[in-house]
């Protein structure tokens, strides 16, 4: 079986996360001969993770860059995009795929072997035009839109134009079956694949890539905003849409999708899994109390938050300490900066270990009493399921599928709430036998529902159930 496995900035040149799930699944999967899709903002470096014998194929697709004009105009296409995007009906969204699947046709080039990607449809297109011009149409109708400039249409121009380039990525003709691992941009890629070569399109979402979207929405204008998130939104429901099989990771990933589109009869919850001989039981603890996390250092794990809930710990708990076990990804320096100098405004700054990237969380998990999670979105964390593999009590909060993953085997919390994050973590770290007593039970979950072996195997029946069908083309 040949499976072509898009990402969206993760795998292989990203450690963690949803690069774990990916590595796990090729390597678990050691039947299938897999061609990698990596979709990229430059012309990347070497891979961070080292690949197996299995992989054909990785291709990276950069979206920034110099990009070949298609040879065919575009304008009709994007007119359709365009329109289709601004509006909430389901006559709009069919308006958004005529002119996204117009211009992933556009996208291919053609030499004596066929069919090939590799020319971007709006490059060199007057999409700012475009945009206007059914900014106005929208406006007519009745749609209530903020302002858009001329200098915001150039900016959202610009920003699309980009967003789009993944139409481009070459793609072998002898797929079995393209899996995207996750809505988006790499959802893109794989209903492109679905359109010109019928090969079904099986999505998994880690995270809820828009409302993601929506929390990392940036300074932009409201113009350039909205341009931008009404692409996403557009974008995502097509692909729940479109999608022969959605697998989230969790029961609060599915809502979402059934919610925006997804229909419920192709969507089955696959959750992640550990091995459990990489993640033994810890069977001692240190005698100081310590709150160990692991994670990259980004905004969406609100590292701020577990910062102000250790001042509030150590009004109960004198010495308690955090230790915090992550890189810095790229982009995400001044970030970091901030969560130190909220450390060092509460007067924390020896209070705050950190560590860096480490070898594997179990070495960070060894370090602390209890393991921490503060996101403000997630999917189904590897840290969660790690710790509770290795027996750490955890408190978390609650966000994605972090609450069902935990039951009754740790602690859970609102998102953004440092009291009730610091009264958690006070709860266990005052109790030995409390702690024990969890950690045993997360063990037991962790070895009875989350098991590498059990996600691996998920995964290899809906392939061979999924390649054995055409896929269900949606009609123009």
């Amino acid at each position: 079986m040949r499976v072509v496995l898009v990402n969206e900035g993760t795998y292989p040149y990203a450690t963690g996360g949803v690069s774990t799930w990916c590595d796990q699944l090729v390597r678990g999967l050691s039947e299938v001969e897999w061609d990698l899709v990596a979709i990229v903002g430059t012309e990347p470096d070497r891979p961070a993770i080292p690949l197996p014998g299995n992989v054909r194929s990785l291709r990276a697709v950069p979206v920034w860059g110099p990009a070949r004009p298609a040879r065919a105009r575009a304008e009709r296409a994007a007119g359709l995009l365009c329109r289709g995007m601004l509006g909430d009906s389901p006559a709009d969204l069919v308006l958004f795929g005529e002119g996204l699947r117009a211009l992933a046709d556009i996208a291919v080039g053609r030499t004596r072997f066929g069919r090939r990607a590799g020319r971007h449809p709006l490059a060199g297109a007057g999409l700012a035009d475009i945009l206007l011009d059914a900014w106005a149409r929208a406006a007519g109708d009745g749609i209530r839109l903020p302002r858009l400039t001329l200098r915001d249409a150039d900016e959202a121009a610009v920003l699309l134009e980009h967003a789009l380039r993944p139409l481009t990525a070459p793609l072998p003709q002898d797929a079995d079956l393209v899996h995207a691992n996750a809505n988006g941009l790499s959802s893109m890629v794989a209903l492109a694949a679905k359109w010109r070569l019928g090969v079904p399109f099986l999505m998994t979402e880690h995270g809820v890539y828009l409302r993601e979207r929506y929390l990392a929405a940036g300074v932009q204008s409201p113009g350039v905003k909205t341009a931008l998130l009404r692409f996403h939104r557009a974008l995502a429901r097509l692909s729940y849409w479109e999608a022969d099989l959605v697998t989230p990771v969790s029961g609060f990933n599915a809502r979402w999708a059934v919610r925006h589109g997804a229909d419920p009869a192709k969507l089955i919850v696959i959750g992640n899994g550990v091995d459990p001989e990489r993640f033994p039981p810890l069977t001692e603890e240190p005698g100081e109390p310590v709150i160990s996390w692991v994670g990259r250092i980004d905004p969406l794990k609100d590292l701020e938050t577990l910062i102000r809930a250790l001042a509030i710990m150590r009004e109960s708990i004198p010495d308690a300490r955090l230790h915090l076990a992550g890189p810095v990804p790229e982009g995400n320096e001044s970030y970091a900066a901030d969560c130190r100098a909220v450390a060092a405004t509460l007067g924390l700054t020896d209070a705050v270990t950190w560590a860096g990237p480490c070898a594997s969380s179990r070495e960070a998990f060894a370090v602390g009493q209890v393991a921490a999670l503060s996101s403000i979105s997630e999917g189904m964390p590897y840290t969660v399921l790690e710790a509770m593999m290795c027996g750490r009590p955890t408190v978390s909060t609650d966000v994605g599928g972090v609450a069902e993953a935990v039951g009754n085997a740790g602690l859970v919390v609102p998102p953004r709430d440092p009291a009730a994050f610091a009264a958690a973590c006070v709860a266990f770290l005052s109790s030995a036998q409390f702690r024990a007593t969890i950690g045993h039970s997360g063990r037991r979950r962790a070895l009875a529902e989350y098991t590498l072996d059990r996600c691996v195997s998920a995964y290899r029946a809906r392939y061979r159930s999924l390649a054995g069908s055409p896929a269900t083309l949606v009609p123009a």
